[in-house]
């Protein structure tokens, strides 16, 4: 067998061997838990005169769709109804007490390290305002 044709058969088997590790890889990723994943507390500091409120909040990602739920301190429990994560962000849905009548907050957040920034505001923008929030990773 000749020089070229040991070469092209190297060359065969490299090519295969490298698609074949890159399908996994690509495989592994694209249903790898997402940075969002887990459970987070926080304490929101609320506009006056409402009191701070304490936060469990666990996320669950799934091909980008969001579920899960956003305990209240000494309050209910409510499961997040819609949410969707893009690359670095997510945002979803829940409903929370708010002027004693349950109300959907939208929430939109990014993850530093082992921190959540999130944003929320009623999703009726005639009621309430912005509320900024740190949460951090249970461990």
């Amino acid at each position: 067998m000749s020089v070229w044709n040991e070469w092209r058969k190297y060359m065969t088997f490299g090519r295969r061997h490298l698609l074949t590790t890159f399908i996994f890889i690509s495989a592994s990723c694209a249903y790898a838990d997402s940075s969002f994943d887990g459970k987070w507390t926080a304490e929101v500091i609320r506009p006056a005169p409402a009191p701070k409120q304490n936060l469990t909040i666990t996320i669950n990602t799934d091909k980008g769709k969001v579920s899960g739920t956003i305990a209240i301190q000494g309050g209910g429990e409510s499961a997040i109804d819609w949410g969707i994560v893009k690359g670095d962000l997510i945002t979803f849905r829940v409903k929370l007490p708010f002027n004693n009548a349950p109300t959907t907050f939208v929430h939109l957040g990014r993850v530093e390290g082992d921190k959540l920034m999130l944003g929320r505001r009623p999703e009726d923008l005639s009621q309430g305002q912005l509320v900024e929030f740190t949460a951090q990773r249970d461990k």
